[in-house]
């Protein structure tokens, strides 16, 4: 899968300059994640992550043998988690999230960071 996920991407790389991305307004993101999970690669590695309609967020990457939890919460036209701890002070990192319709993409953004991802419905955190 990673190999597969790897060549879509140098793909995606060679034809940047003629695909069209649009970023997402708020209720955008929140339509798209909101009982959805997403399945995405950063850093070479696969990962997975649901998004519940409480607010929590889990997040998995290949090798891992459970998921971690997080909170979750879209505001001003992106999408913000927070992974100290369900308990502890919230963080909150915030990222923007870009479409690329012509590939079926999807991306976030922040300074210096780009990570692509694919949208699936439902619950599912398994790696085929």
């Amino acid at each position: 899968m990673i190999r597969v996920i790897s060549s879509l991407l140098i793909g995606c790389a060679a034809s940047m300059a003629s695909a069209e991305e649009k970023l997402l307004s708020s209720a955008d993101i929140e339509t798209l994640f909101q009982g959805a999970t997403i399945k995405g690669l950063h850093y070479g590695v696969e990962t997975r992550q649901y998004f519940s309609t409480s607010g929590l967020t889990l997040w998995i990457k290949e090798g891992d043998a459970t998921p971690s939890e997080a909170r979750y919460k879209i505001e001003d036209d992106q999408y913000c988690s927070s992974w100290t701890g369900l308990w502890a002070e919230e963080e909150y990192g915030c990222f923007s999230v870009a479409q690329d319709a012509d590939q079926g993409l999807y991306y976030f953004l922040s300074d210096g960071f780009r990570a692509p991802f694919v949208l699936n419905d439902g619950f599912d955190l398994s790696f085929d």
